[in-house]
């Protein structure tokens, strides 16, 4: 609708993109102390959710707690998809972290010779570490983008922020959703190597 091409367009602007972000994708990582790292990716079609395109990931490569690692191997693999022509390409990647993460992003980029996909990293709203203050401050949401030193603050509570952050939050539900979906099944496996009796062709009917 109009409201929400209008936001769509303020993003643009003030995020300086290269295109208009009709298919936004948003990338996110998940652990438990370093194991079943799972990776999430979902996508925003002109503002709105499009859970059929929705993709998760199993991490292979990465061992131990590494976001950045991790992340690199997600979007190297979601990106040479691309590349196939099995998956359509995004205008805009949203990352969620911060620089290290941003850098993870522009790397999978260059490696692949891909020029056309803006990418930006959103980094949440931290607790201020001064301890001499009275009140507990927050900083704001921070957008890194590639080649700018400063974060871009976008207004708190604007609608362009509110966009972001719903994809970020939704990247962030779906990472979790799946990495503990993996753990449970670990743990029934683990529940059936146990028992005598049950050989791997019953465990995996299970």
């Amino acid at each position: 609708n109009d409201r929400t091409q209008d936001i769509l367009e303020k993003l643009s602007k003030r995020l300086k993109l290269t295109q208009y972000p009709h298919r936004i994708e948003c990338f996110d990582i998940s652990n438990f102390q370093g194991s079943q790292i799972v990776g999430s990716m979902v996508v925003f079609e002109d503002g709105i959710p499009d859970r059929s395109s929705y993709r998760h990931f199993k991490v292979r490569t990465t061992s131990g707690q590494n976001d950045f690692a991790s992340m690199y191997e997600v979007l190297l693999r979601r990106f040479k998809r691309a590349h196939t022509g099995d998956w359509p390409k995004p205008d805009l990647v949203v990352i969620d972290g911060g620089k290290g993460q941003l850098a993870q992003a522009i790397a999978v980029m260059s490696d692949l010779g891909i020029h056309d996909v803006d990418v930006v990293s959103l980094a949440k709203a931290r607790v201020d570490p001064d301890v001499q203050a009275s009140d507990v401050s927050k900083t704001p949401e921070r957008v890194f983008l590639p080649g700018r030193k400063n974060p871009v603050i976008l207004r708190q509570n604007s609608a362009e922020l509110f966009m972001l952050t719903r994809l970020r939050d939704e990247a962030h539900r779906c990472a979790i959703t799946f990495h503990r979906k993996q753990r449970r099944k670990s743990s029934l496996r683990s529940a059936l190597d146990n028992i005598d009796g049950i050989g791997p062709k019953r465990r995996k009917a299970i």
